[in-house]
């Protein structure tokens, strides 16, 4: 069976050719992307076009390009957060200068358009990928929008928290999931199902993350962003719990997204491929091949 290690190697020569050039948008496109982290997203829409019988040769220009987007993202993150470190060197604005970091990250966002012309899919399934791209990058925005917000008002109900990790993290995900079913000429109900799994997941991602600060010597690596509360802190100010119980009661939630994911997962007949996809609901996922540093 092909192993997410192979699938990454894959992805990594990609992205190693579409940013070969010498111009300083390419190197710094490299120095963002080169050593990848986790590959989540790429690596859930690879997987969800094998699971459904695709070809894994039309799905890596797009897994590329999502990837890109992932990263482009990042950047303009950093330069919100006015960051100057990121999986622990220099941020781009902090190597490359801030006006070289805005036109990376809007290359990186271009280019996962780009990807798709070299996908061997209909143009009509083309079309209909670049729509489900457009939406989820579109929430994306409006996520991060949210969470600027959740800083400056910290008061907010637990709800707006959903929202916010619904839009930022849990729309790229299932977006993920959606464009690997579409490649693989998948029905609306299998295409359905794994972007419902990939919806979950992400939320239970998240989650997780924001319980990594709470955990005793936890890793802090895909940490929740600094410009605002994470989840249990939430739950100790609207709901008045000491801070162990909100840990608790975070974890459930995390645990109530995982058995959503399973429930939709076994809507896709059982492979090598779905088991894959399933094994990202363990609490400590498998990295990438290379790098472990972000997700």
């Amino acid at each position: 069976m092909t192993t997410d290690a192979d699938l990454a190697e894959r992805l990594w020569e990609g992205i190693a050719a579409r940013w070969a050039g010498d111009d300083p948008i390419s190197a710094a496109a490299r120095y963002a992307m080169l050593p990848p982290g986790k590959l989540l997203r790429p690596l859930l829409l690879l997987r969800s076009t094998l699971a459904l019988g695709g070809a894994v040769e039309d799905a890596v220009p797009a897994a590329v390009g999502m990837e890109c987007a992932h990263v482009g993202g990042l950047i303009h993150e950093d330069l919100i957060d006015q960051s100057d470190a990121r999986r622990g060197r220099a941020s781009v604005h902090g190597r490359f200068g801030a006006g070289t970091a805005v036109a990376t990250g809007n290359a990186l966002l271009f280019t996962w358009f780009e990807a798709l012309a070299d996908s061997g899919v209909p143009a009509d399934t083309l079309v209909e990928v670049m729509r489900v791209q457009a939406d989820a990058g579109r929430l994306a925005c409006r996520g991060v929008a949210l969470e600027l917000a959740m800083a400056l008002e910290t008061d907010l109900p637990v709800s707006t928290y959903l929202e916010m990790v619904h839009y930022k993290t849990a729309a790229m995900t299932a977006a993920a999931c959606r464009v690997g079913a579409l490649l693989a000429g998948a029905g609306p109900q299998r295409t359905a199902a794994l972007a419902g799994f990939g919806e979950a997941l992400g939320m239970a991602t998240q989650i997780r993350a924001d319980l990594a600060p709470h955990r005793p010597h936890g890793d802090q690596v895909g940490a929740p962003s600094s410009r605002r509360p994470t989840l249990p802190l939430l739950l100790t100010q609207h709901r008045g719990q000491v801070l162990i119980d909100a840990v608790h009661q975070a974890t459930d939630l995390a645990e109530h997204y995982v058995d959503r994911a399973h429930a939709h997962l076994a809507q896709i007949p059982d492979s090598p491929h779905r088991r894959a996809l399933e094994a990202w609901t363990h609490a400590d996922p498998l990295p990438g091949p290379r790098s472990s540093q972000d997700h």
